[in-house]
């Protein structure tokens, strides 16, 4: 009998969503809700070499849809008048989604968050070099 070995390829692969909002994080997270979302508060983002004379820490909230196997993340980009990403300044949000891609409708999904309250704006941020940078930290 022949044996097959399943191999597993490793993936960095994700989406990324840049979102505008003057609410705080944990309100927007919750107002995301509205679009199956039940985002729950994880360790805020740290970054010790950032700013070395105080911590900085940036909100995180995570999410995971297991009938699609779809992880998410959202991020604040801006915390205490400090950028995570200089370069996204007109992004308060970073969502990032990963997982299960096949399965997402990513035409229907920014539909459904053009209706949430409080979401002003959100686009997919297709810029490769972000990615790199934000798949080492997120």
């Amino acid at each position: 009998m022949k044996k097959f070995q399943l191999e597993v390829e490793e993936e960095d692969e994700f989406l990324l969503f840049g979102l505008v909002s003057d609410f705080k994080p944990s309100k927007i997270s919750h107002f995301l809700g509205q679009v199956s979302l039940e985002f729950e508060r994880i360790q805020d983002l740290m970054l010790p070499d950032f700013n070395p004379k105080a911590e900085i820490s940036f909100s995180r909230f995570a999410c995971r849809d297991e009938e699609n196997h779809l992880d998410f993340s959202l991020v604040a980009n801006r915390e205490f008048g400090y950028w995570l990403f200089k370069e996204l300044k007109q992004f308060n949000y970073l969502l990032i989604i990963r997982g299960g891609l096949e399965f997402f409708d990513e035409e229907d999904f920014i539909k459904q968050c053009r209706l949430v309250k409080g979401l002003q704006f959100i686009a997919r941020i297709e810029n490769e070099k972000l990615k790199q940078k934000l798949s080492g930290i997120v």
